[in-house]
């Protein structure tokens, strides 16, 4: 019997072949043509990108039409509140595969089965970004400010091993940044220049954080009239677990959040549908699920976002719902009267299902094992995870932990007899550089970065 994952594990190794082959080819990062030539500031902090197609990793990333840094389709970028600096830049472009629906996308909807859509649709996202020297330094501090934690708490020389020589790599691609920086426009620099950008970008990732997740007995919630005695996870249905990063930063200020649906409880909120009064939000959705399994209670914790959330990397709010209102399709939610969204731009609430251990944002605290703690999160029905320490924690990257009752576990790597740690299953990120600039008086030098092909036939 053919089902739904199947077809997609089979698109999955298509693409996978289809952009290895392309970067086998041509490489990780170049342009069609003169697509994405970046056209410096003709405006205050602002720069023209051309239309075309870019490849990264063998991804296509398409600019349907001219357009600008700060007006550039999947608008907001981090960062675009960053004025440019005249000492020189680099520009770099970013892209992911993200998921949407029709709660996002309401023209998915099948008007003939009355509204109906069942799944999600993959888009590719890309953002043109800028990173000066200030801003490399900063992050190549914070990379590896969290390497020297994992040097200090790796008991495996192996893996004190490995995090020794990522913490080299990271130094060595922070200085020759900073080098590059200095030595846009000059003669014979651009391929060196473009390298040094190219291994600065690669460093970002090297402080990638990484979970392991178990499912032990818990004594208080056996039940033995539904779940064998001796099962490790609780459950009485399958489901997919999904950790996701809430608030990004070092640990101390990185949070999380958990769904046991992988996130898939949506709302679309309707137009012009959120009224906000002193830490009180009245919304208004277009419908709130067909059960319990896909709707709402009081007492969830729900985020209040948008696109705009995603694509600027930013935590959204969240809220705990105190009074539903069905027949008129209203939520009440209690939200922190200091928090400075504007809520009437937020098109969706998704549902999360932590409850136990939160902060005053319905979050949970991310801690990390050590000598003295290790670290162990309870998410629920004998699940637990742990991250490991010296991780770089980013808004929006998850870890997926399918729970099944026939084994009474759950589906996750092992290495001997301990859990592995895993880095996130998503969203996976793609980076290549697109060019250089720098002001020289009152010229702006832009020196562009990744071959260029052109078609064969005009």
């Amino acid at each position: 019997m053919l089902l739904e994952a199947d077809f997609n594990e089979q698109g999955a190794i298509h693409l996978h072949f289809l952009r290895t082959l392309i970067t086998d080819l041509v490489g990780r990062g170049w342009r069609a043509g003169d697509a994405f030539t970046l056209d410096l500031p003709k405006l205050k902090d602002d720069f023209q990108i051309k239309r075309g197609h870019f490849y990264v990793d063998g991804i296509l990333c398409e600019n349907e039409s001219d357009c600008t840094y700060v007006t550039q389709p999947f608008a907001p970028v981090p960062g675009a509140d960053r004025p440019l600096v005249a000492e020189g830049f680099v520009a770099f472009i970013e892209c992911w595969e993200r998921h949407v629906n029709a709660a996002q996308w309401r023209d998915l909807r099948e008007v003939a089965l009355g509204g109906r859509d069942t799944a999600t649709r993959a888009q590719i996202a890309w953002q043109v970004r800028t990173a000066s020297e200030e801003w490399a330094k900063a992050q190549m501090t914070a990379v590896t400010a969290a390497l020297d934690v994992q040097i200090n708490a790796a008991a495996d020389p192996a893996a004190k091993a490995a995090a020794q020589s990522a913490k080299t790599q990271a130094t060595k691609a922070g200085t020759a940044f900073g080098n590059a920086i200095g030595k846009i426009g000059d003669p014979g620099a651009d391929a060196a220049n473009c390298a040094a950008a190219r291994d600065f970008l690669d460093a970002l990732s090297l402080a990638t954080p990484r979970l392991r997740a178990v499912a032990k007995r818990d004594a208080r919630n056996l039940d033995p009239c539904a779940i064998a005695a001796d099962v490790q996870y609780r459950g009485r249905e399958n489901q997919l677990y999904r950790v996701e990063i809430h608030a990004a930063g070092a640990l101390g200020e990185a949070t999380l959040k958990w769904s046991r649906e992988n996130g898939s409880v949506v709302f679309a909120i309707a137009e012009e549908g959120i009224t906000a009064d002193a830490g009180v939000l009245m919304v208004e959705v277009e419908d709130l699920g067909r059960d319990r399994r896909s709707g709402l209670c009081e007492g969830n914790w729900v985020e209040i976002t948008g696109n705009e959330f995603e694509f600027a990397e930013k935590a959204p709010a969240l809220g705990q719902v105190t009074k539903i209102d069905r027949a008129r399709r209203v939520v009440t939610l209690k939200v922190n009267p200091a928090d400075p969204t504007e809520f009437t731009r937020c098109t969706l609430l998704r549902r999360w299902d932590q409850s136990n251990g939160l902060n005053a944002a319905g979050t949970i605290d991310i801690r990390e094992s050590g000598a003295d703690d290790p670290g162990w999160i309870q998410i629920e029905r004998g699940i637990q995870v742990q991250f490991l320490p010296g991780g770089r924690y980013r808004t929006g990257d998850y870890w997926l932990i399918p729970a099944r009752v026939a084994s009474g576990d759950i589906l996750w790597p092992k290495v001997g007899t301990d859990a592995a740690a895993l880095p996130p299953d998503g969203a996976k990120r793609h980076v290549a550089p697109i060019g250089f600039g720098k002001k020289t008086g009152a010229k702006w030098t832009y020196t562009p970065c990744g071959c260029t092909q052109v078609p064969l036939c005009p």
